[in-house]
C-alpha cells in the first residue's frame, strides 16, 4: 500500500507506526507541522518513512481565532497536496485541526483516497455541540467535526469509552476501532540518575522534581511554581521544567532558587532527561477532553520513574496513571495543597517512589508493542 500518515502533532508514537509500516514493506510518507513549538520525534531520512515536514516559517498560529483558522485551510491544503503528490491510496490523520481536516477530506474524495480517522480526543466544537453549548462558532464548528467523524472510511479511538462517544454521534460500530495509545518503548530505555545531561545541569546530587513538554497557561504552571516555593529552604530539591510556551513564559520570571527552567530538549536526549529525574509532573489542562491522554505521561511510563499528575479525576490520564499502570499520585488540579502534600510523600518514601516507577515501566514494557499495534493498524488498512 501506498500510505500517507499525516500527523499534525508530530508525535514520537505516530512516527513509529510509519516506521513499523515501512518495515512491514508499504510505502510510507509521514508528514508533521514543523511549525508547532512543542516537542516532537526524532525524525530521521533513515528510519524507513519518506518525511514530509510542512512548515509556514514562521509558529503556527494559535492564539488568533482569525489567523488560527486561516492557518488550520492553509495546512490542510499543503496535506491535501501530499495527498495527490504521493499517490496514497491510504490517509492516517491524527491531531488534525477540523478546518484542516475538512480541507483534506475533499481531497480523499476527489482522489478516491481511503481515509482512516485516528480520533485522539473529541475537540472543543464537538464537545460542546454534546454539552448543548449555543454558542454559534463552537456549535458551527462541532457540527463540521461530527459531519467529518461520520464521513471517515475508519475510525480509531484510544478507548472504549471513547468508543461509545463516537457511536453516539452516529458512527457505525463496524467503523469504529479501539486502540490505546502508546510510546515508542524502544526509543526510551531507562535510564541512570547520574547520566551525562544531569551532570551538564549540576543535577546529580539533587533531588528533582521534573516537568517536560508543552506548558500553557491552562496547564496550572502555578503547580510548579508552588512545589518551588515549598522546597524553597531545601538546596538539595530542585523543580526542573523542560517547556515552552505561555505558562513557562510565566514561570521564567520567577527568582526561586530551587526552580531551573530549560527549553526544550531533542527528543534523543530525552531518555536522560527524564532519567534525571525523581519524580515526573504530569500537568493537564481542566477543560481538556474526558479521552485525551497527554503523550509525556505514555513516556513518562518508560522512564521508570514515579509520577505525579495533576489532571482531572475523569481524564483517561488519570485512570492510566493511578489505576491501570499504578504508576504515581493524581490529584486535582484546583487542589494546590494536596498537590505539594503528594511531593512531599514521594520526596519522603525512596520505597514508594520504586514501586511506582517499577510497575510504571512493567505496564509499558506489556503494553507498548509497536509491532503488535502496528499490525492491527495494517489490517485496518486493508479492510478500508
Amino acid at each position: 500500500m501506498r500510505i500517507l500518515v499525516a500527523d499534525y502533532a508530530g508525535h514520537p508514537f505516530q512516527y513509529a507506526l510509519s516506521i513499523e509500516l515501512s518495515k512491514a514493506g508499504h510505502r510510507v510518507t509521514h508528514s508533521y507541522c514543523a511549525s508547532l513549538l512543542t516537542p516532537q520525534a526524532a525524525f530521521s531520512p533513515n528510519d524507513g518513512p519518506e518525511l514530509a515536514p510542512i512548515d509556514f516559517g514562521r509558529p503556527f498560529e494559535k492564539y488568533s481565532l482569525i489567523r488560527r483558522a486561516l492557518d488550520e485551510v492553509r495546512y490542510g491544503l499543503r496535506t491535501s497536496t501530499l495527498v495527490r503528490t504521493t499517490a496514497a491510496d491510504r490517509l492516517i490523520t491524527s491531531n488534525m485541526p477540523v478546518l484542516s481536516l475538512l480541507v483534506i477530506w475533499v481531497a480523499c474524495r476527489i482522489h478516491r483516497v481511503r481515509w482512516l480517522l485516528w480520533l485522539q480526543d473529541i475537540q472543543a466544537g464537538l464537545a460542546a455541540l454534546v454539552r448543548g453549548r449555543l454558542d454559534l462558532p463552537t456549535w458551527i464548528l462541532g457540527l463540521v467535526e461530527r459531519f467529518l467523524i461520520r464521513r471517515a472510511d475508519g475510525v480509531v479511538v484510544i478507548s472504549e469509552e471513547f468508543a461509545e462517544a463516537v457511536e453516539a454521534i452516529g458512527v457505525s460500530v463496524g467503523k469504529i476501532t479501539t486502540i490505546e495509545n502508546w510510546a515508542p518503548l524502544d526509543q526510551l530505555p531507562v535510564r541512570p540518575r547520574s547520566n551525562d545531561w544531569a551532570a551538564e545541569h549540576g543535577l546529580t546530587d539533587q533531588f528533582v522534581f521534573l516537568y517536560s513538554g508543552t506548558l500553557g497557561t491552562k496547564h496550572s504552571p502555578h503547580l510548579l511554581l508552588a512545589l518551588a516555593e515549598a522546597f524553597a529552604d531545601d538546596p538539595l530539591v530542585r523543580v526542573v521544567v523542560v517547556a515552552e510556551g505561555a505558562g513557562a513564559d510565566q514561570l521564567a520570571v520567577s527568582s526561586r532558587n530551587s526552580l531551573l527552567m530549560l527549553p526544550f530538549q531533542p527528543f534523543e536526549r530525552l531518555p536522560d532527561v527524564m532519567g534525571t529525574a525523581d519524580v515526573l509532573i504530569a500537568l493537564l489542562d481542566p477543560a481538556a477532553g474526558g479521552f485525551s491522554v497527554p503523550s509525556k505521561a505514555l513516556s513518562y511510563l518508560c522512564a521508570g520513574r514515579a509520577v505525579l499528575a495533576a489532571v482531572p479525576e475523569q481524564n483517561a490520564a488519570a485512570r492510566l496513571i493511578a489505576r491501570k499502570a499504578q504508576a504515581g499520585f493524581v490529584v486535582n488540579p484546583a487542589k494546590q495543597d494536596d498537590f505539594v502534600e503528594a511531593a512531599r510523600q514521594l520526596r519522603d518514601d525512596p520505597d514508594l517512589r520504586e514501586h511506582f516507577a517499577n510497575a510504571g515501566r512493567a505496564y509499558a514494557e506489556r503494553n507498548f508493542d509497536p509491532q503488535a499495534i502496528a499490525a492491527r493498524f495494517e489490517r485496518l488498512l486493508v479492510d478500508l
